[in-house]
């Protein structure tokens, strides 16, 4: 090979770059799709600020001085360390790094593994493509990254290659302070003791003992590990006591089942009639493990749409032991061996890491960038989130739901009266609904919390009752937001 082909980028190399192009396409989406991360950022700030985590709730006044449990304090360090220096094109910089480099990692792993490299691409794309449903610059990006580092070591484990238990605990640690998606991880780990389980019960002569032990004790170390962050076993009772909240969990959009009637969500409707292809046809080729593994995370996705994005990177990771006749194929073998014989002579991650670096220059010194990436007024109260900061109000707000964590972002100490994020009961909720939609008993409820003023759709039912019949007064208002004050 001469000099000038060992430049040559492999094919995880493109792979890579046009993730990365992709994402910093969807910046903007990415950026807008909820109300999540002002709020961590804010949040962020108060850490950095305070040089402590709170404990109790700093944001909603509703909850004031009620036990909180951060089970996300890092990542929200981290974004709003990045979007101090960088601003919110450093954020998707950091998305596109975090989310390319999780299907890079799991790519890399798989061609080595199986020594395949376009059947691999296949699934692997395929895989990213679906939980592009879910992509938005919140957390669960650094559980995504994490997650695929999870299977790796786990199937190194359970396939008995030498490995460390304690690489697992360690991990854990850091996981449990990023995000609460921690539970993946023993959720993959529990899906391989299972499996061996099964293995020992058909078939105990050949069953190996010890690797059922060290899968056990991976788990359990694990599971200890994860309550090695601020909220203690208080992460697991705030995660399972939220997602089992039935009021909330019908209020959340992405909590519901995938609607598979609606165009974006015909891939991952797609992936899944594949995978079961693949199961039929393919059934020997996956360990009861692997099989517990696709089964739980394919219930996960299909019981609520917020799971996409883990299904996507576990069934796409089990799935690619399915290929490993696809060499059989004499086309394919061809192609496979051509590639082979130019990548074996190339090392290193020289395009990921030139594609960050330069592409990352660009987004952080391009004005353009910050016309692209932006809060949009569309999406948020923009102006009247300003002009409430230069004319500061005192008293208790009322406030759109999805506007909480920008309000918070822009007016703190001005506490909001509910956001995306802070209500893990329900209560405020359900009062926040029956004021918004002028229900029964909601004058009632604007006494009982003292609101003084709101920030709402301009368009709403309130924004029109309070203004006309209530005699409230308008004190801003655009096409997005009006500002009422009683």
């Amino acid at each position: 090979m001469s000099s000038s082909q060992k430049f040559l980028p492999r094919l995880g190399d493109i792979f890579f770059v046009a993730l990365f192009i992709a994402i910093l396409l969807l910046g903007g989406r990415m950026i807008n799709l909820d109300g999540d991360l002002p709020r961590h950022l804010i949040f962020g700030r108060l850490i950095l600020t305070e040089r402590a985590i709170p404990s109790t709730e700093p944001l909603i006044y509703p909850y004031e001085n009620r036990p909180y449990v951060s089970h996300e304090w890092l990542s929200q360090v981290v974004y709003q360390i990045v979007y101090s220096a960088a601003g919110l094109p450093g954020l998707v910089l950091l998305s596109a790094t975090l989310l390319a480099s999780t299907f890079f990692i799991i790519y890399s792993y798989l061609v080595k593994r199986f020594s395949l490299r376009l059947p691999i691409l296949f699934i692997i794309a395929w895989g990213a493509f679906a939980t592009s449903l879910n992509w938005a610059i919140r957390p669960h990006l650094f559980s995504m990254l994490l997650l695929s580092i999870w299977l790796i070591w786990a199937d190194k484990l359970r396939r008995g290659e030498q490995t460390s238990i304690w690489q697992f605990p360690i991990l854990m640690i850091l996981w449990s302070n990023l995000h609460g998606v921690f539970i993946a991880g023993v959720l993959v780990m529990f899906a391989f003791a299972a499996g061996w389980v099964v293995d020992y019960l058909f078939d105990a002569k050949n069953a190996d003992t010890a690797l059922g032990k060290r899968l056990w004790l991976a788990l359990i170390l694990s599971i200890a590990a994860s309550v090695l962050n601020p909220g203690g076993a208080g992460s697991w009772t705030s995660i399972l006591g939220f997602v089992n909240n039935q009021y909330l969990m019908s209020r959340m959009l992405e909590a519901n089942s995938p609607n598979f009637q609606l165009p974006e969500m015909r891939i991952l409707l797609a992936f899944i009639a594949f995978s079961i292809f693949l199961l039929a046809v393919k059934r020997s080729k996956l360990s009861n493990g692997q099989g517990f593994l696709l089964a739980g995370f394919s219930a996960m996705s299909l019981m609520a749409f917020r799971n996409v994005h883990l299904y996507g990177i576990v069934a796409s990771f089990v799935l690619a032991e399915a290929f490993i006749d696809a060499r059989k194929i004499p086309i394919v073998n061809r192609l496979e061996a051509t590639l082979a014989n130019i990548e074996d002579k190339i090392t290193g991650a020289f395009y990921p890491i030139l594609t960050i670096l330069a592409l990352g220059m660009l987004i952080i010194l391009s004005p353009i960038s910050r016309v692209l990436y932006q809060f949009e007024p569309e999406t948020f109260p923009v102006g009247a989130a300003r002009w409430s900061k230069e004319h500061p109000q005192t008293g208790h707000m009322f406030n759109e739901l999805n506007w909480g964590g920008y309000l918070a972002l822009n007016l703190y100490p001005q506490k909001t009266f509910v956001d995306s994020v802070a209500d893990v009961t329900g209560e405020v909720t359900m009062d926040y609904e029956i004021i918004l939609t002028t229900s029964k008993g909601w004058e009632e409820l604007l006494e009982q919390y003292d609101i003084q003023w709101a920030i709402i759709e301009a368009d709403a039912d309130l924004a029109i009752l309070l203004s006309q019949e209530k005699g409230w007064e308008i004190l801003y208002e655009d096409d997005t937001a009006v500002v009422l004050r009683k």
